[in-house]
């Protein structure tokens, strides 16, 4: 009886390990709208010179989920939000600097900061907070899109058109 327990038991987990095996057969199908393509789709670059090089195509980037940051925080994240959107962009400053003494490495309100220094056209500092937020981003492709539009913005403010054009394909590649 013991030995037809443990023959029946060794059947049970030879199957159980075939299963678990794993044949490779290449990428795994890529599909989209509802169709099956081979590659993934790739964005299409602007061809004509001018503004249309600063659009991004909008379809929507992966979005990495974050902690929750203490209320200190939330709190003076919400007071610069509704400062900047009130104009006063000097308080909103102040407020995200403030966040940023208690949560240095929060991208998010690098992100921020570089928003509103855009709205003041401090543009040489918006480069520098946006590569910071990158830097920070922990692979939040949302964020690290639109921290290349906001380069982008800058550089072409400050004259950079080539660098412009650079920043777009950059913001256009987390778009895929």
């Amino acid at each position: 009886m013991k030995l037809i327990i443990r023959i029946s038991l060794l059947i049970v987990v030879a199957v159980l390990l075939q299963a678990c095996g794993s044949t490779n057969t290449g990428p795994a199908p890529v599909v989209e709208n509802g169709r099956t393509i081979s590659a993934p789709a790739r964005p299409v670059e602007p061809v004509d010179q001018g503004e249309a090089q600063l659009t991004p195509l909008r379809r929507p980037p992966t979005v990495v989920a974050r902690a929750q940051p203490n209320r200190a925080v939330a709190g003076l994240r919400k007071n610069a939000e509704l400062q900047r959107r009130s104009g006063d962009y000097s308080s909103a400053v102040a407020s995200l600097e403030r966040a940023l003494r208690i949560s240095p490495r929060d991208a998010d309100l690098w992100n921020r900061l570089a928003r509103v220094r855009a709205d003041q056209r401090r543009f040489a500092q918006v480069e520098d907070l946006a590569a910071k937020s990158n830097a920070l981003s922990g692979g939040d492709r949302a964020l690290m899109a639109d921290n290349w539009q906001l380069i982008a913005r800058a550089r072409r403010a400050l004259g950079d058109v080539k660098g412009a054009q650079q920043a777009i394909r950059k913001a256009n590649d987390y778009y895929r």
